[in-house]
């Protein structure tokens, strides 16, 4: 084994009584322990940007765009000094679209705390499209233009180029794919694989879903 990327998408104080919700949500406390206990073993924590041929790493990729990527997970990940990327669905951010899995609530980040995230060498900002469709179910033309766009809007904002890109619910296909290496992202992460196995250089790159249960 070579690494492990770990798909994250919420760290909270309290676990909802949600069932579908727990499935995307962890403390603060949890994520601490399994970092200090991964270093313990050996690992060393990486940054999507710089992924090892070698050794044992963990990279941790969290999807969405939620506020408390920026509140809760920021603050102890700065502490802790360990890399990280958000994938950012840009419609959730300033909630300009609902996340529908939780209705009546507004979770996005703004704009602002997306600017100040960025801003830190810790923090990579990937693309996961404008509105989390499955896009296996698109047309190629409707998945080109929920990619694009959000990697342009996030470009236009942040500044810089994004080479990133996370499928929302890991749905694709081929054309998916072909459209990512057209817009020219260095890796896209899908939803599921294990770890990442030495020689390998797979494009989608696999995943960990990282859950409390």
């Amino acid at each position: 084994m070579v690494g492990e990327i770990w798909m994250l998408h919420r760290v909270v104080e309290h676990v909802s009584n949600v069932p579908e919700q727990q499935e995307l949500e962890v403390t603060a406390i949890w994520l601490e322990q399994k970092i200090l206990e991964y270093q313990r073993q050996g690992y060393t924590f990486v940054s999507i940007d710089n992924l090892p041929k070698r050794g044992r790493w963990v990279c941790l990729t969290f999807d969405d765009g939620y506020r408390d990527n920026y509140t809760i997970a920021y603050p102890l990940l700065k502490r802790l000094g360990v890399p990280f990327t958000v994938y950012v669905t840009s419609g959730f951010i300033d909630n300009r679209s609902p996340m529908w899995w939780y209705p009546d609530q507004q979770l996005g980040m703004s704009a602002e705390e997306l600017r100040l995230l960025d801003l830190d060498p810790l923090c990579t900002i990937g693309a996961h499209t404008v509105s989390h469709p499955k896009l296996d179910t698109l047309t190629k033309a409707q998945q080109y233009k929920e990619i694009a766009e959000s990697k342009q809007w996030l470009e236009q904002l942040l500044g810089h180029p994004i080479q990133h890109f996370s499928f929302p619910h890991g749905a694709h296909n081929d054309d998916t794919l072909a459209i990512c290496r057209k817009l020219g992202f260095h890796t896209v992460v899908q939803s599921w694989g294990g770890p990442l196995r030495r020689g390998e250089n797979p494009y989608p790159l696999p995943r960990i879903n990282m859950t409390i249960k």
